[in-house]
């Protein structure tokens, strides 16, 4: 575990699932033990933050390595640690997008499997769930979040990884967005 770093203006902001990204103005969070990781562990608790502690979290295509039974829990934990009037930062894979691509290429489930399953190439990269604008919004509602939107990447540098939030799928030389990438406030 490496030192954390001291915050900028006494800004806590958490990234969950950083896996390879290391943002320096983050608390970097992940289950693999990689060099810039402040705390090597599941992001669904975090119990060495208080209530109403954090500025901001951002966790990009973490969310749908939960089960779907899992995912108010989850998000009434990273709610918890919140401040009043901050941020949570998503970005997952799109189920819309995904079957509009599904749709485009002939029915061919192969073209979207690893955006819809997980690569399955380690034991925390499986997808358990859904998202699309409707079902993740009425999800952060029930939390308690309020002014759910979306968010562009690349608009501000606390909106700026090189991540699956930017993520295009090439296929046959055609890139397509997959992500959803959706912020609440608390």
């Amino acid at each position: 575990m490496v030192p954390a770093p001291v915050q900028a203006e006494g800004r806590l902001n958490l990234h969950l699932g950083c896996g390879e990204v290391d943002h320096k103005q983050f608390i970097n969070i992940d289950g693999y033990p990689f060099p810039h990781v402040h705390y090597v562990q599941s992001i669904d608790k975090l119990p060495q933050f208080d209530n109403n502690s954090v500025d901001l979290i951002y966790a990009s295509h973490c969310l749908e390595h939960f089960k779907y039974g899992q995912i108010e829990v989850v998000l009434q934990e990273w709610y918890r640690v919140l401040k009043k009037g901050a941020v949570l930062r998503l970005s997952v894979p799109d189920f819309d997008k995904l079957v509009e691509i599904y749709k485009i290429h002939n029915n061919d489930p192969d073209v979207i499997l690893p955006q819809l399953m997980g690569g399955q190439n380690n034991r925390y990269n499986f997808h358990y769930t859904v998202f699309n604008n409707i079902n993740l919004t009425n999800l952060l509602k029930s939390v308690g979040f309020l002014h759910i939107q979306e968010w562009q990447p690349g608009t501000s540098d606390l909106m700026t990884f090189n991540d699956f939030s930017i993520y295009k799928k090439d296929i046959a030389g055609k890139l397509y967005e997959i992500s959803l990438n959706i912020e609440a406030v608390k």
